[in-house]
């Protein structure tokens, strides 16, 4: 594990601090996490990751991380970096509590920077004191006592940097307060589920009025979940397709790029918890939020694979229809990510 301070990050992390209080204020977020309330949070849990995300000062913290890395030699191989990805815990938040698990999914050499973005009361993460990389996939699937776990506790400022074959968890906060932390990917070639840039560029921010937009994108995100609340789950595919498509033009005359990211998580946030807390018909409802996201902008590709694997299991081919109903132009059908995405799928 690799622990680089940076008085230049700290400072640009304070301003990322101020920027998720004022969305917190603009959403209503309460600090702490209730069940019965799973997705109304979780749909403003995953706007705010997406503003963050796309902000000017989240765009300028991952420049700044990026050309902070370049003269460390054990970065040299890592050619590549992806954009922040922000986490959010609530208070007593059972929904974001980890098992052990490892960022590596395929052969591309990768590196996760992990920085906190709040002054916890609680280690937010834990590294498995025994590490193998031979025995990562064995070890990810066993509960290690808490005496086999080293708490870390991250100070703002400090990047922390590990490789992809690297186990560790993140924690249940117990605190009174809500945590958040930024992860960026740094690989040797492009990485296949998030669009990444060389080291030698920089992601470009958009001249606008932010806050003015913030309320603006939070209310035809409220307005989307709504609209697509009235679809009904029991109809065919081509059905739900059309249906949601028609509800996107009606509110996105333009790419939205931040809206594109919160939907792909909030897809993934439940495909994965939607059974254990209870949303109904939750496997249709993540895919209503999957066909969003990649029609207003592809942002995050797992949902491009997630319609891939589906196409394989279902007669209907959503990747086809998906090209059919993109309005807006969104899906980068030629990119070397999306063909990565195809070939793995054998499609």
């Amino acid at each position: 594990m690799l622990n680089i301070s940076n008085q230049n990050i700290k400072s640009l992390v304070i301003k990322n601090q101020e920027l998720l209080n004022l969305l917190l204020s603009i959403t209503g977020l309460e600090k702490k996490w209730q069940k019965e309330n799973f997705l109304e949070i979780e749909i403003k849990k995953c706007f705010i990751r997406g503003e963050l995300r796309y902000s000017t000062v989240g765009i300028n913290l991952a420049n700044l991380i990026s050309n902070t890395i370049k003269l460390n030699k054990k970065m040299n191989s890592f050619n590549y970096f992806t954009r922040i990805y922000p986490m959010i815990h609530l208070s007593e938040d059972m929904s974001e509590e980890s098992k052990i698990h490892f960022d590596q999914s395929d052969n591309n050499d990768l590196m996760t920077c992990w920085l906190t973005i709040t002054e916890n009361e609680y280690s937010p993460i834990s590294i498995l004191k025994l590490q193998n990389k031979y025995f990562k996939k064995i070890f990810s699937k066993i509960h290690f006592p808490n005496l086999l776990m080293k708490p870390i506790e991250p100070k703002i400022g400090e990047l922390n940097f590990w490789d992809g074959h690297f186990l560790h968890k993140g924690n249940y906060n117990y605190s009174k307060k809500i945590s958040c932390a930024y992860q960026m990917k740094f690989s040797k070639n492009k990485y296949n589920y998030e669009f990444s840039i060389e080291k030698k560029n920089e992601f470009e921010s958009e001249s606008l009025n932010e806050k003015e937009n913030f309320s603006i994108n939070y209310d035809k995100l409220k307005k989307l979940t709504i609209k697509l609340n009235q679809i009904n789950l029991k109809s065919d595919n081509k059905e739900l397709l059309l249906k949601t498509f028609n509800i996107l033009k009606e509110i996105f005359q333009n790419k939205n790029m931040p809206i594109s990211f919160a939907l792909s998580v909030l897809a993934q946030r439940i495909f994965v918890n939607g059974k254990k807390f209870n949303i109904s018909d939750y496997l249709n409802k993540s895919l209503l939020y999957d066909i969003c996201s990649i029609l207003l902008g592809c942002e995050n590709l797992i949902s491009y694979d997630r319609m891939c694997k589906l196409s394989k299991k279902n007669q209907f081919n959503f990747i086809e229809n998906l090209n059919k109903y993109d309005f807006l132009k969104s899906i980068p059908t030629e990119s070397y990510e999306l063909r990565e995405i195809i070939k793995k799928n054998n499609l």
